[in-house]
């Protein structure tokens, strides 16, 4: 295994309440939201309302040259401090996870998962969305990829 970038992103999914209700209740800032019922402009510049559910992310953790593994405590720590309001979204029918990404500066990265995070993303039935960018492997420019 070897360092690479990464962050650590909880999101939240909810039928009806606003971003900002749930930013105030888990006592975190939106890194970015789309509330239910919001009016957005698409690419044509026509509206597309948002009928189905408030879609909000808080950035947890960022790293430049770490070890996620070493987040997991403070993962641990933050979701500890909020098990009531988790428990209580997904009571309400909102759908929370854990997103990480992770981006590699070679083809191969690798991560072990706490028990104790994973313990407590079961017990708060917490989604888990990994994402993995690598770059592209060099071209040699002695061949013709086209032939």
């Amino acid at each position: 295994m070897y360092s690479y970038d990464y962050r650590i992103s909880l999101g939240v999914q909810h039928p009806a309440v606003s971003s900002a209700d749930i930013s105030a209740r888990l006592g975190l800032e939106r890194s970015f939201f789309r509330d239910v019922g919001t009016d957005l402009r698409g690419a044509d510049g026509r509206l597309i309302r948002v009928h189905a559910h408030t879609w909000v992310l808080f950035e947890l953790a960022e790293g430049k040259d770490g070890w996620l593994m070493d987040a997991w405590p403070q993962m641990v720590g933050i979701l500890q401090a909020r098990m009531e309001v988790i428990q209580a979204l997904n009571q309400e029918g909102a759908e929370v996870g854990l997103r990480i990404g992770v981006f590699g500066k070679r083809a191969w990265a690798g991560f072990e998962l706490d028990d104790a995070l994973v313990r407590l993303m079961a017990d708060l039935r917490l989604g888990f969305h990994l994402e993995t960018y690598f770059p592209d492997p060099p071209v040699d420019p002695g061949t013709d990829d086209d032939a």
